[in-house]
């Protein structure tokens, strides 16, 4: 799930992902504009973002079933961990994550992990506290190189760092009755079965995969893999979009998406060491 910036829900949802796609983009260019100055050592350029329900403790233990229910699931299927690219993506995971940890004292102290199955209907996700989970099916046959690989898991990073799940879950609470108390767990029921809800949370579910692209893509970049070469993935994606959507999308179309990061090469290719 993912959202824009929270400091917009005073004002309409568009408005406020806008601002948060904004902001991405400002610290990128204010963090490039400090390095040449010699005035820092690190690029930080996700956004931290306040006003939103429930903490970060709250949402992550909520959350962390899934990851249980995925990991169960793969134990008893005998498809838990990695058979054949274990060390291309401990390598490319610990690259990143030595970049996400510089995105503030939060994204510092998350205990990033990587979980690799073997489950045809997982493809790669991300829990609020920093737990990757990936399926070694979908690396095979849509990140084939490192670039593309970068790529897919710094978008799972960045949905971390952004907090989307928690905004996700913030915006949703002002969608329904304010008078009625409710934990993060009744609002992952409602979501599940409100299905007016979640077709309202559309175009907010689908920007902040906009987010999770573009920091994605900058993080990568910083790690030192080429963004021309990232944009593989995505590519390959708009190439064999066959134009069908489902009754709720939350994620935009992918010539969108492609559209969107080719107009940030620029940027990208500064962020390079």
């Amino acid at each position: 799930m993912g959202l824009a910036p929270s400091q917009g829900l005073a004002v309409t949802p568009r408005r406020a992902y806008l601002a948060g796609v904004g902001s991405i983009i400002a610290r990128a260019f204010a963090a490039l504009a400090a390095l040449a100055a010699g005035s820092v050592h690190a690029l930080e350029l996700a956004y931290e973002p306040v006003a939103l329900g429930w903490s970060t403790d709250e949402v992550e233990s909520a959350s962390l079933g899934n990851l249980t229910a995925i990991v169960q699931r793969a134990e008893r299927a005998n498809a838990l961990g990695c058979e054949r690219h274990c060390e291309r993506l401990q390598r490319v995971f610990e690259r990143l994550v030595a970049v996400a940890r510089t995105q503030g004292a939060r994204a510092a102290a998350l205990p990033w992990t990587l979980t690799v199955v073997r489950l045809p209907d997982v493809e790669a996700m991300a829990m609020p506290g920093g737990q990757v989970i990936v399926s070694e099916a979908f690396v095979e046959h849509r990140a084939p190189h490192d670039e593309a690989l970068a790529f897919v898991l710094a978008h799972e990073l960045a949905h971390s760092l952004l907090e989307h799940e928690r905004q996700a879950l913030t915006f949703a609470r002002l969608l329904l009755p304010r008078d009625v108390p409710r934990t993060v767990s009744d609002m992952y029921v409602e979501i599940d079965y409100n299905f007016a809800l979640l077709q309202a949370m559309e175009p907010v579910l689908q920007q902040g995969e906009l987010e999770a692209d573009e920091l994605g893509l900058l993080l990568a970049s910083v790690a030192g893999y080429s963004p021309l070469r990232q944009l593989a993935f995505i590519e390959a994606e708009a190439a064999s979009d066959a134009g069908r959507r489902p009754l709720v999308s939350t994620h935009p179309r992918a010539q969108a998406r492609l559209e969107r990061l080719r107009s940030l090469l620029p940027l990208a290719l500064r962020l390079l060491p």
